[in-house]
């Protein structure tokens, strides 16, 4: 009995040492980390989360968002690409590809430096304002009403990205992205929409070093 008490309390330090060490593992430039993550857009609505409980209590709020995967991302490193798509649920069953731009991939790795397994962390986003102007007849070709559309109106459209990083149009036979924007102000004929988005909030799940 004696024995078996002993070693029961050793398997039972070991098994806390565990998670008690990697919580001392922090991200260095160059590993290779997995991440949970929700970007949030200036009004704190989440726009993709990997989080279903953030999810719907977007939904409860009516705020409409999509659930996306946890991301692989290689710590201190550039974005390769303008547009990084992301998997993501759509309402109806099926899946897209929402566009994370390049300043906010960058963003996210670097901002990930020196973060501990299991932390968390909210990472402003460098890009804060994507403004584009809508006509009233193009928001009616991509299925927008424009007579109801208001100020502070959520809108998501499927677009293609032009040699300007920051300009969007409607695609026809070219892959297209999904993207959310805010309304930021209206007109009788048009309407001013920002399709950046405010932070991200990060938690690591998993750091192998390089």
């Amino acid at each position: 009995m004696v024995v078996f008490g002993v070693l029961f309390a050793v398997l039972m330090v070991a098994s806390y040492a565990v998670p008690a060490m990697s919580a001392f593992k922090s991200v260095r430039d160059g590993d290779s980390v997995v991440i949970e993550y929700t970007v949030r857009d200036a009004s704190g609505a989440p726009v993709i989360t990997s989080s279903q409980a953030v999810l719907v209590e977007g939904y409860n709020r009516g705020e409409v968002g999509f659930l996306t995967t946890q991301m692989n991302l290689l710590a201190g490193a550039s974005a390769t690409a303008r547009v990084v798509p992301v998997p993501i649920y759509l309402p109806d069953g099926t899946t897209g590809e929402f566009a994370l731009l390049e300043s906010e991939i960058d963003d996210i790795t670097s901002g990930v430096l020196g973060m501990h397994e299991r932390g968390t962390k909210t990472i402003p986003l460098s890009m804060t304002e994507m403004d584009q102007t809508i006509d009233a007849l193009g928001a009616d070709q991509m299925g927008l009403n424009f007579t109801e559309l208001q100020t502070g109106d959520r809108i998501t459209i499927a677009m293609t990205i032009t040699d300007d990083p920051t300009i969007f149009t409607d695609p026809e036979e070219q892959i297209s992205y999904i993207r959310i924007g805010t309304v930021t102000g209206k007109s009788a004929d048009e309407i001013s929409v920002n399709f950046a988005y405010s932070t991200v909030e990060v938690s690591v799940i998993q750091i192998s070093q390089a």
